[in-house]
C-alpha cells in the first residue's frame, strides 16, 4: 500500500486496488487459520461477499462461509485518507447501522472491522491539519466488545475491531498502532492480532466446531 501511495498519492486515495491489499492480507490470513476439516467441509473465504442484512445487502470485504450454514466470520475494511474531521463522525453511524443489521440476520457469527486512517494529513492544502487519532481510537473502541453469555441478543458491537494509523510517508510505510494503545490501553485494536482475535472470539462460542486452527 505504500508504494501505491508514493507512486502516486491520488490515484491510491481514490483507487479500489489499494485498500484491495489489505482485504488480501486479511482473506490469506483467515484462510490460513481454516483447519483441514474445514476446508473438507467446503468452508471457504469470500472476498466482497454479497451478504443479505435485516434492511438491504451488504458487499462484506471479507467473509467466511459455510456451505450449509452461511457467514461464519464477517469483517469489513475502509480507508479513510482525507476530509476525516468532516467525515469520520458519518461512517462511524454508517458503521453502526451495518453492524446492527449484519448481527440481526447472523447472531452467531464473528462480527469485525479494520479501520485505517494515515498518520498526517494527504489533502492538498490541508497538509497542517491535525487528525485526533486518539479520539478516534476511543469512539471505535466504544462500538467494540461483544462480550458474554447474551451476545446473540447484542446490536451494534463489533467483536473485534482494527484501528491502523499509518504513515504513508515513511519508506517503507510505518505503522503507529501506540496511538491507539495509548488512546486505549484497555483493548487490543492492533491489525496484527486482529484475525487471532476474530478466531478466538468464534472459537470460543462454537466450541463444538472445528473450523480455526
Amino acid at each position: 500500500m505504500g508504494a501505491e501511495y508514493q507512486a502516486d498519492p491520488d490515484k491510491a486515495v481514490h483507487s479500489q486496488k489499494f485498500i484491495k491489499h489489505l482485504h488480501d492480507y486479511l482473506a490469506e490470513d483467515m484462510d490460513s487459520r481454516l483447519t483441514p476439516w474445514a476446508k473438507r467441509r467446503g468452508i471457504y473465504v469470500k472476498k466482497e461477499a454479497h451478504i443479505i442484512g435485516s434492511a438491504k445487502p451488504k458487499d462484506v470485504d471479507v467473509a467466511i462461509v459455510d456451505p450449509e450454514n452461511g457467514p461464519l466470520m464477517l469483517v469489513g475494511v475502509r480507508s479513510q485518507m482525507s476530509s476525516i474531521g468532516n467525515n469520520a463522525l458519518g461512517y462511524y453511524e454508517m458503521l453502526l447501522g451495518e453492524v446492527t443489521s449484519l448481527e440481526e440476520r447472523f447472531p452467531l457469527s464473528a462480527h469485525g472491522y479494520v479501520y485505517l486512517h494515515p498518520l498526517k494529513s494527504i489533502k492538498a492544502g490541508k497538509e497542517a491539519e491535525v487528525i485526533d487519532h486518539a479520539r478516534y481510537a476511543r469512539l471505535y473502541a466504544a462500538m467494540t466488545g461483544r462480550l458474554g453469555r447474551d451476545y446473540k441478543n447484542l446490536r451494534g458491537v463489533f467483536d473485534q475491531f482494527a484501528y491502523m494509523v499509518v504513515d504513508f510517508n515513511a519508506t517503507p510505510a510505518e505503522l503507529h498502532d501506540e496511538i491507539a494503545t495509548a488512546a486505549v490501553p484497555d483493548m487490543d485494536l492492533t491489525v496484527g492480532t486482529f484475525v487471532d482475535r476474530m478466531v478466538k472470539t468464534f472459537k470460543e462460542r462454537l466450541v463444538f466446531w472445528d473450523v480455526f486452527l
